[in-house]
């Protein structure tokens, strides 16, 4: 199990990942341009994507076992 100070450390990375994307959200929302639109998309994915394997590590999981379905599968 990870020390307490790492786990601040990881759990302040995360929230500062968080702000991020909900920042990119906000952009892809204003944004009248289509192009600038899906280039924004891609970014927040990636980062998403990151997020993710990140919050995986932290759970002692690995992410690429695991779809980012949420739950939705067969519905």
């Amino acid at each position: 199990m990870k020390n307490p100070q790492d786990m601040d450390k990881q759990m302040g990375v995360m929230q500062e990942s968080m702000l991020q994307m909900h920042e990119q959200m906000h952009k892809i929302m204003e944004s009248k341009d289509a192009k600038e639109r899906e280039n924004l998309m891609q970014e927040h994915s990636k980062m998403m994507q990151s997020h993710m394997s990140n919050m995986q590590g932290m759970m002692g999981g690995d992410a690429k076992d695991r779809k980012m379905d949420g739950g939705m599968k067969g519905m």
